[in-house]
């Protein structure tokens, strides 16, 4: 918006852009999917998963902030944000990047209002906080300090409970107007304090309180009541914009981005694009060099803009001073700073001390000011001279104010009979003081040292003394200092001449004057001249003798004829003259004031001359304190090195310029052989040296101004001139679309060299990828707003009427291809829209529709919607502590058992979990091979030795080692029996052992039974008549052995190994009878069955030695009868 005076940009909503600053406090579903239900009858409950951002199509149900901004879609409704269930302190937070200008805020809740909330600001980027209004349904309860209004004042903040009932129930509004009251008066819109109540820079909105209702309400118990409790909000508008003061109606984005960067249609920029030559993001102060007036905001009619300061060329930087403006009456108050040039003041306006301003340059001239020339010692002011000329106060440019006794232009001299120039002396120079009887007449002193220059015979340094050698000799033709007596002080006279000093004629003689010889100059012969006789006049003293005066110009003479000189001597002549009129020395020209006591020629500056030093000598102009100016004509370009003296402009000839006649006149170039500039007569002027025209007029441009500019055809160069290309319309209108255009030489048409965007012979079509702004001045085309997504060369690539894209390139769709299609993310806006690589296993079955189309992903950041414990971007892994991906219905717990695994994660293809040391199984639920035990408590090594033990090495209940085929002992550590005692090899005994063999397993399944049944009666207790039937039998057989043996048919060391053997067996039958008489003495059975095992081990190791002597005849069958014995007596 533009006024005549002030201008503000357009208001528009301050969100649209902005997703990234606004934040909130509390957002459902940010961490992990939420439940939340929606208060009704049939209550429903949904989840909230707000971990990626909202997507029409795979996140449907992510409710972030962002999703409050106006987006304009059809389908608004479908998207909100939503806080965490039963959170009354919640807060949206907005944070702009400089301060724009505030004007209302809406809020539309989807669920109810708030019963209490405020709204906050800032100004200095979120350091403090103002509120400027308090929302509640009871205002004392919530807010006890805040009153519930009317307002008395603009600036009074207030509780307004017309936003914060339960009704409705959904799209309430809340709608806090910022915009200054009407109904108070405002004097002035920009004081600090109504600043700050319509700007910002961070805006604050505080949810306090939830609005809830009785659970008996719906009929029955809800389980977790605040499920349904939290804030939810479908739109949010803050409208504003960019503060400007009044000095700016447009503004720019604060950082320069990439002009292809796709900036959100409707944002509302912050960086003013200043007029009245301000600047700042807020168009806050003055741009440089414009600080002439104080820097105020626009007010209506009045722009206040800022004035550019007037450094006369000698400064680009000022400031702005108060006082100065004050002073001035309002009328200027800028300082320039650092002024250049030797120049000094406020603007730069005068020289700098120690320099004087040049007459005949304005003081903007950068050669201005010139360096004094002034002795420092010589002058009053330590070598300041006067400024500039003044003739009201006397002043001339450059001259040097001398001290009481120096002179000269510098003031480098000591004046007459003056010495010892000092800068310390006040008066510059001392007077010599000398003795006038002592010096010579007319004579000064020495100005350096002030010696005095005396007359003979006198000494001294003011000549106040006489020569001692006075007094020896005589000195000749003077009297100053007179030889005397000694005695009286008489001196000695020369004739005629008479007192003590010598100092009186003689009576009857006198003393002649020096000029008794008068030679009249009226009576001698002029060489060219006249005599001028003058008569004595009242008031005028008479200063000649004779009748007048001979008039003798420069370079002439007299001639005189002396005939009255009584002796040949020397002779002082003195010339006496004196000028017609009184001789002044021009302040100007001369050097000093004084003139020459012979003929009166004032001295002179350089190129000056005249007898007062008033007029330029010839070859010179410019009279003035510095003198004459050479002429310097330019030998080429003049036909006389003379020029006019007070212009200084040299006579030149023909086609020549300049003061000096070194250029040629305009219109010619290339001195000092001046032609005229090559132009076809499209321009006057051209560059003095190249001729290059300037300037070229009627639409030309070029070297020589030999073409059409374009827009416009022609030949200049055959001085035809040059035409509008009417393409369609007049290169000035708003209906030109080319570059330029051309005649063609043989049909004569236009042919117009098209803009982008523009197609047909007179650029009067949209080609291929661009369409006709409705409404545009001329209809003009612009390109599609495809987003470069788009065949330009492909005339279907987008609507012509509305520019509507339809045919999108790069995997993206859209009204303006601005997104990427389904199954495909990243920028459309950079064209890198990639395919989803979503893995079928991990993701939701309607997220891969299988076949041709492609997975659904997050359009921004690719990220898969992933089954329940499904990870990663492609959701490719199990979460940890689960597994199974392949199962397709989403990643199963692991389950390990905690207590015996490493970790809780498994392996994600078996499910196996990484045990500790001694546990197994898939859970790690059983001990490990090689270990036994109650895998609860502890898992214990069977240390089974791995060479002597086949698969399982060992029982897993009892720990017992499972030996391979030929091993034996407990740890399966040594051969068994049958075979070799070469342990781990075990190579099977001979064949001859397998004979013995049945023999010996009867008899351990006969131990074996021994042990079965002292198990059953351990099991049974008590006695009973079999058992005692059974080891009477025992006992029978074995007195019947014992009778047998008795009448041996075996040698004796036979039967005396029988013996032995028969022994051993009595002596573990007697054992087996103290199991049948404690039959309830057991305290460790599984102990007593280990020792007996034991025991058998031992008999068969003996019976295995003693197979040598089972070889006869006789044992065998003793053998026989004695095991058919046993088998009796265990028959029942």
């Amino acid at each position: 918006i533009f006024m005549a005076g002030s201008c503000y940009p357009a208001v528009g909503d301050l969100l649209l852009g902005r997703s990234k600053q606004l934040v909130a406090s509390s957002t459902c579903g940010v961490n992990s999917p939420q439940k939340y239900c929606i208060i009704g009858y049939l209550e429903k409950c949904f989840v909230c998963d707000s971990r990626y951002p909202y997507n029409p199509y795979t996140q449907h149900n992510s409710h972030m902030i962002e999703n409050v901004i106006t987006t304009f879609e059809p389908d608004r409704k479908k998207k909100w944000w939503q806080s965490e269930n039963g959170v009354d302190h919640v807060s949206i937070r907005l944070d702009l990047e400089t301060l724009f200008q505030f004007s209302h805020l809406i809020l539309t809740f989807k669920t109810f209002r708030p019963a209490a909330m405020l709204v906050e600001r800032s100004i200095d980027f979120g350091q403090t906080w103002k509120a400027f209004r308090y929302f509640a349904q009871d205002c004392a309860a919530s807010f006890p300090n805040i009153s519930s209004g009317p307002s008395k004042g603009v600036g009074d903040v207030i509780c307004d409970s017309r936003y914060s009932d339960i009704e409705p129930s959904t799209e309430g509004e809340v709608l806090p107007r910022v915009a200054l009251d009407p109904s108070f008066e405002i004097e002035n819109p920009y004081v600090p304090y109504i600043q700050e109540l319509i700007t910002m820079t961070n805006l604050r909105i505080n949810f306090t309180k939830l609005h809830t209702l009785g659970d008996a309400l719906l009929g029955r118990r809800h389980g977790d009541p605040l499920e349904k409790y939290y804030y939810a909000v479908y739109e949010m508008v803050v409208r504003g914009n960019c503060f400007c003061n009044g000095h700016a109606s447009h503004c720019d984005p604060i950082q320069n981005l990439r002009g292809d960067v796709f900036h959100q249609p409707g944002m509302v920029h912050g960086r003013c694009i200043c007029r009245h030559n301000t600047e700042g993001l807020s168009c806050e102060r003055c741009k440089d060099f414009y600080n002439d007036a104080p820097w105020r905001p626009a007010e209506g009619a009045q722009n206040n803009a800022c004035k550019r300061c007037n450094c006369n060329g000698h400064s680009g930087r000022c400031h702005f001073d108060m006082a100065v403006y004050q002073a001035s009456g309002g009328v200027s108050g800028g300082v320039c700073e650092d002024c250049q040039h030797n120049t000094t003041g406020q603007h730069c306006d005068q020289c700098k001390l120690f320099f004087y301003q040049d007459p005949h340059k304005a003081i903007s001239d950068p050669h201005a000011c010139l360096p004094c020339s002034c002795d420092p010692e010589g002058t009053l002011h330590h070598g300041a001279c006067e400024s500039r000329t003044d003739p009201v106060l006397g002043t001339v440019a450059g001259r040097c104010p001398c001290k009481e006794n120096t002179e000269g232009v510098r003031c480098d001299k000591c004046k007459a009979n003056h010495f010892g120039l000092r800068g310390s002396n006040p008066q510059g120079c001392q007077p010599c003081n000398c003795d006038a009887a002592g010096t010579l007449p007319f004579s000064i002193c020495d100005p350096a040292t002030g010696e005095c220059l005396c007359q003979r015979f006198t000494t001294g340094q003011r000549c106040e003394k006489c020569n001692p050698e006075v007094l020896h000799s005589r000195p000749p033709h003077t009297n100053s200092c007179p030889r005397c007596s000694p005695e009286d002080g008489q001196c000695k006279c020369l004739p005629n001449i008479v007192g003590r000093q010598c100092n009186e004629p003689a009576p009857g003689y006198f003393f002649l004057p020096l000029d008794y010889y008068i030679y009249e100059a009226e009576h001698a012969t002029s060489l060219s001249g006249s005599v001028v006789f003058r008569q004595p006049s009242a008031g005028r003293a008479v200063t000649w003798t004779g009748p007048g005066f001979a008039r003798v110009p420069s370079g002439a003479g007299l001639r005189f004829a002396i005939d009255n000189i009584p002796l040949a001597m020397d002779f002082t002549i003195a010339i006496r003259y004196e000028p017609e009129v009184l001789v002044m020395c021009n302040p100007q020209g001369s050097l000093n004031a004084s003139c020459s006591k012979l003929g009166g020629q004032c001295h002179c500056k350089a190129n000056v001359v005249g007898r007062c030093c008033d007029t330029c000598s010839a070859g010179s102009y410019g009279f003035g304190f510095h003198g004459c100016y050479p002429c310097e004509c330019h030998p080429q370009g003049s036909v006389s090195s003379l020029c006019d003296q007070v212009t200084g402009q040299c006579a030149c000839r023909r086609d020549v310029d300049g003061r000096r006649c070194s250029q040629c006149l305009p219109g010619y170039f290339g001195f000092p052989h001046c032609r005229p500039c090559p132009c076809h007569g499209f321009a006057e002027l051209c560059h003095p040296v190249t001729g290059e025209c300037l300037n070229c007029s009627r639409f030309t441009a070029g070297r020589h101004c030999e073409r059409c500019i374009n827009g416009y055809y022609g030949n200049p160069s055959n001085r035809e001139p040059c035409r509008p290309c009417m393409c369609p319309g007049v290169p000035t209108s708003k209906r030109f679309f080319a570059h330029s255009c051309y005649q063609d030489s043989q049909t004569s048409q236009i042919v117009c060299n098209c803009l982008e965007g523009y197609s047909g012979s007179r650029c009067d079509e949209c080609p291929s990828g661009f369409y006709k702004i409705p409404g545009s001045p001329g209809e003009e085309c612009a390109p599609c707003p495809c987003n470069n997504n788009i065949d330009v060369t492909d005339p279907e690539s987008c609507n012509r009427v509305t520019g509507e894209c339809v045919k999108c390139l790069h995997n993206t769709h859209g009204a303006n291809c601005q997104f990427c299609k389904p199954g495909y993310f990243g920028s459309a806006l950079d064209q890198d829209c990639r395919i989803c690589k979503c893995n079928p296993a991990g993701v939701l079955p309607a997220t891969c529709p299988g076949e041709d189309a492609a997975c659904l992903c997050d359009p921004a950041t690719g990220a898969c919607p992933c089954q329940p414990n499904v990870v990663g971007t492609t959701c490719d892994q199990c979460a940890p502590g689960y597994w199974d991906l392949a199962g397709g219905k989403g990643c199963q717990l692991c389950d390990c058992d905690t207590k015996n695994t490493q970790s809780n994660q498994c392996d994600q293809l078996t499910g196996q979990c990484l045990c500790k040391v001694g546990y197994g199984g898939k859970r790690c639920d059983e001990c490990e091979e090689n270990y036994f035990g109650n895998p609860q408590k502890h898992c214990i090594s069977c240390n089974c030795n791995p060479e002597g033990t086949s698969w399982p090495r060992c029982d897993k209940a009892t720990g017992v080692c499972n030996c391979r085929v030929g091993v034996t002992g407990r740890f399966c550590d040594q051969c068994g029996r049958g075979f070799e005692k070469d342990f781990p090899s075990c190579h099977q005994c001979h064949l001859c052992f397998d004979e013995w063999d049945t023999e010996i397993t009867a008899l351990a399944q006969t131990v074996q039974g021994l042990m079965r049944f002292a198990a059953s009666l351990e099991d049974k207790g008590g006695r009973m008549p079999s058992c005692d039937m059974r080891f009477k039998a025992f006992e029978d057989a074995i007195s019947e052995i014992e009778r047998i043996l008795k009448h041996p048919v075996f040698s004796w060391e036979a039967l005396s190994s029988i013996k032995d053997f028969h022994g051993y067996v009595q002596q573990q039958i007697a054992q087996m009878g103290l199991i049948r008489s404690m039959p309830y003495e057991f305290p460790d059975f599984t102990e007593n069955i280990e020792d007996i095992g034991e025991e058998a081990d031992r008999v068969y190791e003996l019976l295995q030695q003693k197979l040598d002597l089972h070889r006869t005849f006789h044992y065998l069958s003793l053998k026989g009868k004695a095991a058919s014995t046993k088998i009796d007596e265990q028959m029942p």
